[in-house]
């Protein structure tokens, strides 16, 4: 099976997925409109499990912090290009970094993606797992440089290989959404989708194949 056919089998599965999340959209809202709010934050980042090994103490200092970064930008749910998003990407790990010295890979990216939720793809150990398969058999990534380990945060002189790491990784997903644009298209027209993030429909099934977990 190839990933176009596993995309278009698994399309509905995908969406149904990402519409029960439900506090998604309240923080793409929250961010987009204000006001800030550091509770949905929270409630958030735990839903994620993003505060696993945290104190009390240290969650409200990164919601904070988040906020913070987040006011700091223009309202705006799009990013023009890579450059762009590598350099949002190193700010935002290096400000969690500062509150907690630990890695935030993939915090990072899910709390970017409430802020981007267009074109952010968000950093999942499943997807990375069949990324490093896909790359050796589909075309459309053998191009890519080899995707790699994921690098050790030891310092904030590491985020720069993490942020190289994750780029390289958005960029073969944010490949594959190009690749089947028009299968993405088609289908949610044909299935009445409302759920409105393309990006996240094309890392749900990478991240179902990953997922020694799902019955697909």
């Amino acid at each position: 099976m190839s990933f176009r056919d596993y995309l278009q089998t698994h399309y509905s599965a995908a969406c149904d997925l990402q519409r029960g999340i439900e506090r998604d959209p309240q923080m793409i809202a929250m961010l987009q409109q204000g006001p800030p709010n550091a509770s949905l934050v929270k409630s958030w980042m735990r839903d994620y499990a993003l505060f696993q090994g945290i104190t009390t103490q240290q969650r409200n200092a990164i919601v904070e912090c988040f906020l913070d970064f987040a006011n700091s930008k223009v309202r705006s749910p799009r990013v023009s290009d890579d450059e762009q998003i590598a350099d949002l990407y190193s700010a935002l790990f290096v400000e969690l970094y500062r509150q907690v010295p630990r890695s935030w890979m993939s915090a990072t990216s899910k709390l970017l993606w409430c802020l981007y939720p267009y074109e952010i793809v968000i950093y999942d150990a499943f997807v990375y797992r069949t990324l490093i398969v896909m790359q050796c058999i589909d075309d459309h990534l053998s191009a890519f440089p080899r995707i790699g380990t994921a690098p050790t945060i030891k310092g904030e002189a590491d985020i720069t290989r993490a942020s190289q790491h994750y780029m390289n990784y958005q960029a073969m997903v944010q490949k594959l959404k190009s690749v089947y644009a028009v299968e993405l298209d088609a289908l949610r027209r044909r299935h009445d989708e409302s759920y409105g993030y393309d990006i996240r429909i094309v890392d749900k099934p990478l991240w179902m194949i990953g997922n020694p977990k799902w019955q697909s």
